[in-house]
C-alpha cells in the first residue's frame, strides 16, 4: 500500500518555483486542498482507497497527508510550457529525494497533478487511459478557517 501512495504522490508531490513561475499559477496553488478524485489506467479510483488525503502548499513546499503517513517536498513548475509543467520531488528521511515527471491545471476551482514516476515520460495530457504509470489527483481547495 505504501508503494501504491508513493506512486499517487507521484513518488512524490513537489520542487523548486523556478524563475519561469508565472505569479498567478504559484499564487493559485497556495494553501490547503482536500483529494477529492484520483484517476489510474483510466479508471476512477474508489473512495475507500482514497481515504482523508490533503495536500497543503506553501511556497514551493508541499505537505501531502493520508491517515497516519506524511510526505513532503517541493515542486518545481514551469509555467512557460503549456501543459504547465511540474517536477515533483519527494523527499523521505534517510533517503535520497525523487523527482518525479508531472503537470498541472487549474480547472473549475480544482488543482489536478497528472504525473509519473520518477524515471519516467512526463504526460502529456490528463488522460490515463493505457497508461498504467499515470497517475491524475484532482483536489479541492479547503475554506480558510
Amino acid at each position: 500500500m505504501r508503494m501504491f501512495w508513493g506512486l499517487v504522490c507521484f513518488s512524490t508531490i513537489a520542487a523548486t518555483l523556478s524563475l519561469a513561475q508565472d505569479p498567478k499559477i504559484t499564487e493559485s496553488i497556495q494553501g490547503e486542498w482536500k483529494l477529492v478524485e484520483s484517476w489510474s489506467n483510466g479508471t476512477q479510483l474508489p473512495a475507500q482507497i482514497l481515504g482523508e488525503a490533503t495536500l497543503k502548499v506553501t511556497g514551493d513546499r508541499y505537505v501531502l497527508k493520508r491517515a497516519k503517513e506524511e510526505t513532503k517536498g517541493k515542486l518545481k513548475i514551469d509555467s512557460t510550457q503549456k501543459p504547465v509543467q511540474v517536477d515533483i520531488v519527494t523527499e523521505r528521511p534517510g533517503e535520497e529525494a525523487a523527482t518525479g515527471p508531472g503537470i498541472l491545471k487549474i480547472e473549475e476551482g480544482k488543482l489536478h497533478l497528472c504525473g509519473a514516476p520518477p524515471g519516467h515520460e512526463r504526460p502529456v495530457d490528463f488522460d490515463t487511459l493505457r497508461k498504467p504509470k499515470v497517475t491524475v489527483l484532482i483536489f479541492s481547495k479547503l475554506a480558510k478557517p
